[in-house]
């Protein structure tokens, strides 16, 4: 069964799958489906230059969504990955602030998220994501993210701790990154 997961979709979709976290299709729900206080999700994303919303949702939905769902989806729209000669990440406020929502929107529709890259070994960053902490994990962000900033440049390898101002802690490692997509391996827990 593994092999013919590997072959007609991603291992990670196969997990998600015997987990109830996707639909029967593999793909996780368009569905917006807000993270549950207390509860911890660990997951894999990619974001693409269509689909580079990224929200802070339960597992079971997608987190990657158009940056024309952002005004519905308020404050639970948290980061825009960004594109183009350098790939970088900013909260969904700068991304406003900057004219990517278009010149309607207002910043009061949205929650603010901050974010840092944490001096972290791949390693610390999966026994802390597998061991399903919400208290450390909380901590680290806080920490990392003291300085308020809202926006980074992104490399392959890089590990991103995120906090918003609605309770939500998390952090990613990017997997991969190309010139139109960014695949992530992420935690997040809403306290």
């Amino acid at each position: 069964m593994i092999q013919t997961v590997i072959e007609h979709g991603s291992r990670q979709d196969e997990i998600s799958r015997l987990h109830g976290n996707l639909e029967p299709s593999g793909v996780p729900s368009e569905q917006v489906i807000p993270a549950v206080r207390g509860e911890y999700y660990a997951y894999s994303s990619e974001f693409t230059d269509k689909k580079p919303l990224y929200v802070f949702l339960k597992c079971k939905s997608n987190k990657s969504r158009t940056l024309a769902c952002a005004e519905e989806l308020g404050r639970e729209a948290n980061l825009v990955f960004l594109f183009g000669d350098m790939t970088g990440v900013c909260s969904i406020r700068k991304a406003n602030s900057h004219g990517l929502l278009g010149d309607t929107v207002s910043d009061d529709a949205f929650g603010e998220t901050w974010i840092a890259v944490l001096d972290m070994t791949a390693d610390d960053f999966y026994r802390i994501r597998s061991q399903k902490d919400a208290k450390s994990l909380m901590e680290i962000s806080r920490a990392a993210c003291a300085e308020r900033k809202t926006s980074v440049t992104l490399k392959a390898g890089a590990i991103i701790a995120m906090m918003t101002d609605a309770g939500k802690y998390g952090m990613f490692l990017v997997k991969e990154l190309t010139p139109t997509s960014v695949l992530i391996d992420a935690c997040h827990v809403l306290l």
